[in-house]
């Protein structure tokens, strides 16, 4: 009898149990499975791009002549050399690819051609062997294009890419020459003027032999568009022209042609806009 009681008990307890213990399963909370923290995605350098930039520039040039002057009194060699300096604006476009490795440097190349008025103004006179002045003049160069293509390398910090540049440079200028005294070989110059007219000359050349080097920042403000800021220095060496003019000296005619070769240092900065085609 006492243990048909006890068994008796001990179903009534399981009974109550069941229900409290599945209650209880009930109300614990549900556990979220674990995910991983979403790890925020860098800007991409790859691609290739196109764009525009405006800028300035101020270029200094050496210049060293030789002028053979011919007038009724002779033939006078002279020699002479000067530096001249001038600014002005620019503008143009450049096309160019970027590849980003995954650990954030970038390589790539660019090619622009800009168009400028940078220009400056200089004198200079002649002397021949004897160390007198036979001939003045003044002088306007002028860069009228130019273009490079370079090699980029760089670091990108997200959207940020800071980079350095160099390669090969090209230009095309122009220049103005207009006598201001030409006398023979007995005169000497400036001194008892002489009425002339006549004397302007003309040249322009290019030149393929240039390098560039510089370094910029660039700033992607969206998925597409890349603002930047450029420094470049542009190097011409042995940048040849020949001159030839013709005038009178009062009532004489006067021949002269000039040989020049020239150092040319262009620095230029600039801002540019771009599309990046990712």
């Amino acid at each position: 009898m006492k243990r048909n009681v006890f068994g008796l008990v001990s179903v009534l307890a399981l009974a109550v149990i069941a229900p409290m213990g599945a209650a209880n399963a009930a109300d614990m909370a549900v556990k979220a499975p674990y995910s991983p923290p979403v790890v925020p995605a860098y800007f991409n350098w790859t691609g290739f791009y196109v764009g525009f930039n405006v800028g300035g520039g101020y270029a200094t040039t050496d210049v060293s002549t030789s002028t053979r002057f011919v007038t009724g009194l002779g033939t006078s060699l002279s020699t002479a050399s000067a530096t001249s300096g001038g600014g002005g604006v620019l503008g143009g476009g450049q096309i160019g690819a970027n590849y980003q490795f995954a650990n954030h440097w970038v390589i790539g190349f660019e090619a622009d051609a800009d168009g400028s008025n940078i220009s400056g103004l200089s004198s200079n006179c002649s002397t021949n062997a004897a160390g007198v002045i036979v001939g003045c003049a003044s002088v306007n160069a002028k860069l009228n294009d130019f273009g490079t293509v370079r090699g980029r390398f760089g670091y990108a910090g997200d959207n940020l890419l800071l980079y350095g540049t160099g390669g090969w440079a090209w230009s095309q200028s122009s220049t103005t020459s207009n006598l201001t005294c030409v006398i023979g070989l007995a005169g000497v110059c400036p001194g008892a003027s002489a009425a002339f007219t006549g004397g302007s000359a003309s040249a322009s050349t290019t030149s393929t032999n240039g390098w560039a080097a510089g370094a910029g920042i660039e700033y992607a403000f969206a998925r597409n568009w890349v603002a930047r800021v450029e420094y470049l220095h542009l190097q011409f060496n042995g940048v040849g022209q020949t001159f030839a003019s013709t005038g009178t000296v009062g009532a004489a005619p006067f021949t002269s042609t000039t040989s020049s070769n020239a150092n040319v240092n262009i620095d230029i900065g600039r801002v540019g806009l771009s599309f990046l085609f990712h």
